[in-house]
């Protein structure tokens, strides 16, 4: 939840007293309690437009491709640059494990930074061709950009990348999202892509996905493997973030700032966090959602096709941000239809997925929810541009990394 019980915000004040007390704002700071998106791991999105001198002359396009969606933040990717071309390989060392066991989340993820390094590239002057590669683990290479001379063609989604997050608060429960929002999310999708999408906007639509997402959040939960494998990548720890920059904080949870501060105090277990993620998904993600919605392609073992969903979440959510709305992917039902593949148990939640999706010949990869905010999002940690490139200090992964 965003609000704190009377009990929690007692509890909460007694542990600031006491901090204080015994000299805790040493260690408050140390923690980060009082800082929220600074240090190296939020430089990224205060200077990903920048050019420094020395720079290779496509390293911005790479500063505004590490900005985008994607699960759980791992940011599974890695870059070359060429003289006129931008080269994209999938580090699958930061797999989520359970949670992502046939790469759904990591290739729609690398669709989402190839669509921002795309914008990127029009605005910077270029005409970018782009090649996404099919195959599997012995292809960890997954799409190639090659750059033509161009106009400079600036977009609204462009302009939009420094300012996209996800956003976990409460959303406005008295503002509809309106038809012609989803209209528009809709001229979105490229007709020669697979990728389309499925509401849930009215009243019944809204109440089966929540019903089915609240579900699937408890079945990750109670998943001791998949429980385990999420929790692994939370960053709590100020020093962590620092060092590590990715993985889901305190501060993008959507929470208040006073609530943020006493989380940043101590550690969080994995127990409390599973208690808080399913009580926010079933009392604030699902319950002030003004909509769900459900990206859908033709074969979700395709990867080009995954890689296609990205790309049009990517321009989704960037257009969310520069019109005023707010977006949080829910995916814990693809999830757990992923683990029930890869366990042979009863498809309970890829069957009612299916149900809802309810489009023949398409198969729903990727949900989320729509709404107006009533706070902003927060943001995430993120390695540089230049803390990704291939090189002689990083040099080409090998599939078994």
């Amino acid at each position: 939840m965003t609000m704190m019980s009377r009990r929690s915000f007692l509890k909460g004040a007694a542990a600031v007293a006491a901090l204080v007390s015994v000299g805790g704002v040493t260690h408050a700071v140390k923690q980060g309690a009082f800082s929220t998106g600074t240090g190296p791991a939020y430089e990224p999105w205060h200077t990903w437009e920048n050019v420094e001198e020395g720079d290779l002359p496509l390293l911005r396009i790479v500063r505004a491709a590490v900005l985008a969606a994607n699960a759980h933040n791992t940011q599974p990717w890695l870059y070359r640059i060429g003289d006129r071309s931008i080269d994209l390989f999938a580090d699958v060392s930061r797999n989520i494990g359970t949670i992502d066991p046939w790469l759904r989340e990591m290739y729609i993820s690398l669709g989402c930074a190839v669509e921002n390094a795309a914008l990127a590239a029009r605005a910077y002057g270029y005409q970018p061709s782009i090649k996404l590669y099919s195959g599997g683990l012995e292809r960890i290479h997954v799409a190639g950009i090659s750059l033509e001379e161009g106009l400079e063609e600036p977009s609204e989604l462009y302009r939009a990348i420094g300012n996209r997050h996800t956003n976990r608060a409460a959303y406005d429960s008295e503002k509809p999202v309106e038809d012609s929002v989803m209209s528009e999310l809709e001229k979105l999708t490229d007709v020669q892509d697979d990728a389309r999408i499925v509401w849930f906007a009215d009243d019944a639509g809204r109440r089966e996905m929540g019903k089915l997402i609240v579900g699937a959040t408890e079945a990750v939960a109670s998943d001791r493997n998949q429980s385990a494998d999420s929790h692994r990548w939370f960053r709590n720890d100020w020093g962590e973030i620092q060092r590590h920059k990715d993985g889901p904080t305190m501060d993008a949870t959507g929470n208040s700032s006073f609530t943020r501060f006493i989380g940043k105090l101590f550690p969080v277990s994995e127990q409390t966090s599973n208690d808080y993620w399913m009580k926010a998904t079933e009392n604030t993600y699902v319950a002030t959602a003004s909509a769900f919605g459900t990206i859908a392609i033709k074969d979700q073992t395709d990867r080009v096709q995954l890689m296609q969903a990205g790309r049009l979440w990517q321009r989704m959510h960037l257009w969310t941000a520069a019109n005023g709305l707010a977006a949080q992917p829910l995916n814990q039902p693809h999830e757990r239809r992923d683990r029930e593949l890869q366990l042979g148990i009863e498809p309970v939640f890829g069957r009612e997925l299916a149900r809802l999706v309810n489009k023949p010949g398409y198969e729903g990869v990727f949900t989320f929810r729509l709404g107006y905010p009533i706070s902003r999002g927060l943001p995430s940690p993120r390695r540089s541009a230049e803390e990704v490139l291939l090189g002689a200090s990083n040099p080409t992964p090998s599939p078994s990394r």
